[in-house]
């Protein structure tokens, strides 16, 4: 089971990117390139936090972060400045969607998913990070299809939740080490990397 990383303190920077495991195919003799997209395309993000002192914040997170090179990550997707007001309690309505079309229920009426807004569903204990690729406003029922990237890389169910108000990227640490620093201030500094696994 992934281990949830501390909501806080907040990363001192981000460098978010996205995984594309399609290719373009260019005809040697000389024919219209091609782009071959395929399943599986994710996010990962690389991290650095604050200096924490060690003997408080410091030592959770060094703990959260040994513990998550075992058996996963769990990280807040950084989404600065961007406020996700109030989306209500999300849901994919139907099962069988497919590509990079995604129903939603349970928004709140009237809310907008807008373009480049992050949402991750939690699907057979597992979430997927997803991004919007154009704005949707939920109707009077709080239904809404949202266009997302990349396409859906499993089958979702009826009553999946979605993290709109704070979606999260799951997966593995990645290096074959976690190093961290302590100064004479007695603080601790750490940098890694999450990409998503599934």
């Amino acid at each position: 089971m992934s281990i949830l990383l501390p909501a806080t303190p907040e990363p001192g920077s981000a460098t978010p990117s996205y995984i594309d495991y399609g290719g373009i195919l260019r005809p040697f003799l000389g024919g219209s390139d091609q782009k071959l997209n395929r399943l599986g395309n994710r996010f990962a993000c690389d991290f650095t936090m604050p200096p924490m002192l060690l003997a408080e914040t410091g030592r959770i997170w060094v703990s959260r972060l040994v513990q998550a090179r075992q058996t996963g990550a769990i990280m807040e997707w950084p989404q600065p400045g961007f406020e996700t007001g109030s989306p209500g309690l999300p849901t994919v309505r139907g099962s069988g969607a497919g590509g990079t079309n995604l129903p939603l229920k349970s928004v709140s009426a009237g809310y907008t998913i807008v373009e480049g807004q992050f949402l991750s569903v939690i699907h057979g204990g597992r979430r997927y990070l997803h991004m919007a690729n154009a704005d949707a406003t939920a109707d009077s029922t709080g239904k809404v299809s949202v266009s997302i990237s990349p396409m859906l890389r499993f089958t979702p169910t009826d009553g999946d939740v979605v993290e709109i108000a704070r979606p999260m990227i799951e997966g593995f640490v990645e290096g074959n080490e976690q190093p961290w620093d302590l100064d004479t201030a007695r603080t601790t500094g750490l940098s890694f990397r999450i990409r998503e696994a599934a």
